[in-house]
């Protein structure tokens, strides 16, 4: 059966930096200690489900432009392919466009029980759609983990991995990454274009940068919201848990 379609109604919020993710903690839980709410309140169903055709369209800022709408969606599976330790591997092919434009980014990415996960990514120019560099990881990158030992507020671990990207000159580099991800939050309401979710709150720090991005997860949705450089609010979603 297919799960809920929602459209662009409502209101949209404004792009939210580390403050404001502070103070939907503080309003949600009633104190900063992200331990303090309730994991009963965020409701079941996955972190991101994980179907052929799921599809999320998301609205995506900067602090002082709108950079239009981007549409990502779940495809087919098929090799891997690449030079990567899953060349082999099936996974599906998740296609991330611009609307109206060239697509931007081809991943490979399979769903390992209650995760999903990165194994290869090709991302091409916006404007002219020629391949800017491909990317792969090993084992592999993590896209969400919805396990029930990360779905509670507190937990915290680190995702440790190989990453080699490729120039289309043929220039490789590989780079060792460890990223930090913790659960801000459980049970956090958020309002976007596509409606107000309960929501898992998570953020990941990357070991490569040491910059960090703010993630909510509505179970039996997806990403509803991601903070951090840019802003991308979710503006309608077709999904099958």
């Amino acid at each position: 059966m297919l799960g809920s379609t929602r459209s662009g109604l409502g209101r949209r919020v404004a792009p939210w930096g580390v403050l404001a993710l502070s103070a939907i903690l503080t309003a949600a839980c009633g104190t900063e200690d992200p331990g303090a709410s309730d994991p009963d309140d965020v409701g079941e169903g996955p972190l991101l489900p994980w179907q052929l055709g799921n599809t999320w369209t998301y609205r995506v800022t900067t602090d002082t432009e709108d950079l239009g709408e981007k549409v990502t969606t779940v495809g087919e599976e098929e090799p891997v392919g690449g030079t990567g330790p899953h060349a082999a591997d099936l996974a599906n092919r998740v296609v991330t466009s611009k609307r109206g434009g060239a697509d931007e980014t081809v991943s490979w990415q399979a769903r390992d029980g209650d995760r999903v996960l990165r194994y290869r990514e090709q991302s091409f120019n916006a404007t002219s759609g020629a391949l800017a560099f491909e990317e792969h990881w090993d084992p592999y990158k993590l896209h969400i983990d919805g396990t029930a030992e990360r779905r509670v507020a507190g937990a915290r671990w680190v995702e440790t991995y190989s990453e080699t990207k490729t120039s289309p000159g043929g220039e490789v580099t590989a780079t060792a990454v460890s990223d930090t991800w913790e659960v801000r939050g459980v049970g956090i309401s958020v309002t976007v274009a596509a409606g107000t979710f309960e929501t898992v709150a998570l953020r990941k720090t990357s070991g490569a940068t040491g910059t960090s991005k703010d993630y909510f997860y509505a179970p039996g949705v997806g990403k509803v919201r991601e903070v951090g450089g840019q802003t991308e609010e979710l503006v309608s979603f077709d999904v099958t848990p």
